[in-house]
């Protein structure tokens, strides 16, 4: 009775153990050095950070000492009244131009548009022309009305309003002329002084 012959290799049994035992420790090996490898990129950006802090903080404890041992300290600067008037002026300009604008708006008539308006277009230097306010746009008057007489108007409503005229001594319309584009159309310059 011959049955199966079993042949059992017990040489390859034992290399491909070995092989399986080799790919788990490399395997395990990788694992633990790409852990380690993240964590010494971690640490690094964190060296890397204290040292440009480090390096900031050094440099402006260095111009500290430097300005205080050049002694520039702010120095007070002897101020005339008309600066010191400037500065004050300048300092409720906010609020004085809003509600100086916002009455422009209530007082222009609806049939009128602002071009532009402009606190000392020119740029001057003198005391005089700091509070010009020149107002330039255009009005359109009803069929039939004389165009003119519309901007007459706005000027005597500008010149009347207290809230408006308030801080100048002049209200004058410097300039007009009918609008060749739109018919009926008049557009001015009024300055205020």
């Amino acid at each position: 009775m011959s049955g199966p012959v079993f042949t059992i290799n017990f040489r390859r049994e034992m290399f491909e153990r070995e092989v399986a035992r080799s790919r788990q420790r490399i395997i395990h090996l990788a694992g633990w050095m790409g852990y380690f490898g993240l964590f010494g990129l971690l640490l690094w950006s964190y060296v890397l950070n204290m040292q440009a802090m480090a390096r900031r903080t050094h440099m402006i404890e260095r111009q500290t000492d430097q300005f205080v041992a050049a002694q520039n300290l702010p120095r007070k600067v002897p101020l005339d009244a008309s600066q010191v008037s400037a500065i004050e002026r300048f300092h409720d300009s906010p609020r004085l131009w809003r509600d100086k604008l916002a009455r422009l708006a209530t007082l222009l008539p609806e049939s009128g548009v602002l071009k532009s308006v402009g606190l000392n277009p020119a740029g001057s230097n003198q005391a005089a022309d700091q509070n010009r306010f020149v107002i330039t746009g255009s009005l359109r008057g009803a069929a039939g009305d004389d165009p003119m007489r519309k901007v007459v108007e706005l000027v005597a409503v500008l010149q009347a309003d207290s809230a408006f005229s308030a801080g100048y001594q002049s209200i004058k319309l410097s300039q007009s002329h009918e609008d060749a584009t739109v018919k009926g159309s008049t557009e001015f310059t009024i300055e205020c002084h």
